[in-house]
């Protein structure tokens, strides 16, 4: 909507109003206060006009008032009509002022006339005037009267005029007629209202003049915050306006402050407006890029989640087979119990062999039932090696798959990384177990391959013996030699015996605290795959946040380009 309506003009018009209304203002209000000082200052004068006549009787002629007989007026013994007369007369022609010296309530002497040129001696003041002066004494100020005879009216001062005793014998009059007052108050007014409407018309002329200044300065800066509205802020304000002193001057700094503010800030809008583009270019693709990572980082912990699921299952399975080798242990445990009570008797019957030699020469009849007992324990003593060498083959086979499975817990604990150091221990320690449980096994199996060939070498000889029973006094040095080598390996294997329940009761200690690892581990890794689960929904509100920021950086650079095409809108240069 265009505006051309001028401000400094209606400023004009209202001050020119506004100063004509002050005048008529003023007017009134000087014309009544000059009116009624007028009024104030000439009763005043009228007042102390007739105490000037009531002075200069008294000073003159003294003594009291009184009429003779013959109707003339004395003070004191002195007729003094004519020569007051001719003062009165005198007084008026000098000031204007009419006075009348009343006996009582009637005219005595007196400057008034009325209209045929005749005093106006004899006639009589009004009932208003007598009641106020004569009977109370008092002074009297009369305002806009008529005098008997008169065509004018009066503004006059009544005082009273008393004898030496106090008494009021009559009055003074002191007056002046309102033409002459009106004409004089008039001029005054007149006067007045004349230097008004001079100031007036000077205060049009001089505002007329200051208004064109001031509207020229003012249509230059209007013309100027027009371009700034038509986003042109280059424009410019002539000097002579920034020279000006008044409010317009500082308009017009102003303006001109605001032109290189608005500039510096919308140039400033613009490169930040240009950078928030870039950024949010630049942070759209690092939220693509970090979205894409995000399912990176979500897949590789998926992927150890499901490798954490199977480590456990793993350790359940090594936890089985550890229970399988404990009961392995057990049996290898009465295995060798076994042995070592074949041993134990195998030992007594060496000896009751050698004793059977001893007494072979004595009694020869019984060497056949003792060679066919010695056949007998041998065959026992060969079943009980053969069930060693199978007890210690099923050692070897348990170091084997212990050894496995210490791998696989190694390889394992590798994948875990920083959470499976631990368990890379315990599975090193498992493998050293199995391999110490393998030597054992092999120590075994070499015993008992030499207690199998002794004994082959024991059956053997009775065989020979029974073959050549004929001979055997001659050999029966020799079978106590091969009798005495039994004993030996007897010892041996009963040593040998005790050693593999050593190595028996050590592995069923391990087998407890290996027990405990493997419950341990199982553990830990039922707890990873928690983790990794945990982890994976983690993740998958990362994913969100980030595509939540892509959004968002998608809509701060819907943002920013909206702001630079605003922007756009202002020419700086």
């Amino acid at each position: 909507m265009k505006k051309d309506k001028k401000l400094v003009r209606q400023v004009l018009l209202f001050a020119t109003a506004l100063a004509i209304i002050m005048a008529l203002g003023l007017s009134a209000v000087g014309t009544y206060n000059i009116r009624k000082a007028y009024y104030d200052s000439f009763a005043d004068e009228l007042h102390t006009s007739a105490q000037f006549i009531q002075s200069q009787l008294d000073n003159q002629w003294a003594g009291d008032w009184k009429v003779l007989s013959n109707g003339t007026l004395t003070k004191g013994s002195y007729a003094l009509h004519d020569d007051f007369q001719n003062q009165l007369d005198m007084i008026k022609e000098e000031t204007g002022i009419s006075f009348t010296v009343f006996y009582g309530d009637t005219r005595a002497i007196t400057s008034l006339v009325d209209s045929t040129g005749k005093r106006l001696e004899g006639t009589k003041a009004s009932d208003a005037v007598v009641e106020k002066v004569l009977k109370n004494g008092e002074d009297y100020l009369v305002t806009d009267f008529t005098i008997d005879g008169s065509t004018s009216n009066w503004y006059a001062y009544y005082i009273p005029l008393k004898n030496t005793d106090g008494s009021v014998v009559g009055m003074l009059f002191a007056g002046k007629e309102i033409d002459e007052v009106q004409a004089a108050l008039t001029k005054a007014i007149l006067t007045l209202v004349a230097i008004f409407l001079i100031a007036a018309i000077i205060d049009l002329i001089l505002g007329r003049r200051m208004v064109k200044k001031s509207t020229k300065a003012i249509q230059e800066i209007v013309d100027s915050l027009k371009q700034l509205e038509d986003g042109q802020l280059s424009f410019y304000i002539p000097d002579n306006t920034f020279d000006r002193n008044d409010e317009i001057g500082v308009i017009a700094e102003s303006s001109a402050e605001l032109r290189d503010k608005l500039t510096d800030v919308i140039q400033t809008t613009m490169d930040l407006s240009e950078e928030v583009t870039k950024s949010g270019h630049n942070l759209a693709s690092s939220a693509d890029t970090a979205l894409h990572v995000a399912d990176q980082v979500a897949n590789a912990v998926e992927d150890i989640s499901k490798g954490a699921v199977a480590q456990a299952e793993n350790v359940e399975t090594s936890l089985t087979n550890t229970i399988e080798m404990g009961n392995s242990i057990d049996d290898i445990s009465s295995s060798v119990k076994e042995l070592s009570s074949a041993a134990t008797e195998m030992l007594q019957d060496a000896n009751n062999t050698v004793d059977a030699i001893n007494q072979l020469m004595v009694q020869n009849e019984q060497v056949m039932v003792a060679m066919s007992e010695i056949h007998k324990q041998i065959l026992a003593t060969n079943e009980a090696v053969r069930n060693i060498a199978e007890a210690s083959s099923s050692i070897t086979n348990i170091s084997d798959q212990t050894n496995l499975l210490s791998l696989n817990a190694s390889i394992e604990a590798a994948r875990a990384g920083e959470a499976g150091k631990g368990f890379t221990v315990v599975a090193t320690e498992i493998g050293k177990l199995a391999v110490q449980s393998k030597d054992a096994a092999i120590s075994i199996n070499d015993t008992i391959e030499s207690l199998i060939a002794e004994s082959e070498r024991s059956v053997s000889t009775i065989e020979k013996l029974n073959d050549a029973f004929n001979q055997q006094n001659t050999q029966l040095n020799s079978t106590k030699t091969d009798i005495d080598g039994v004993v030996a390996n007897v010892n041996n294997v009963d040593s040998s015996t005790k050693t593999i329940a050593d190595k028996v009761a050590m592995l069923n200690n391990l087998k407890a605290s290996f027990h405990d690892i493997i419950t341990e581990l199982s553990a830990i890794s039922q707890q990873n795959a928690a983790s990794s689960e945990e982890t994976t929904a983690s993740m998958e509100e990362l994913n969100t946040t980030f595509a939540m920021i892509n959004e968002a950086a998608s809509e701060l650079k819907d943002l920013a380009v909206s702001l630079n095409n605003k922007m756009n809108y202002f020419s700086i240069v």
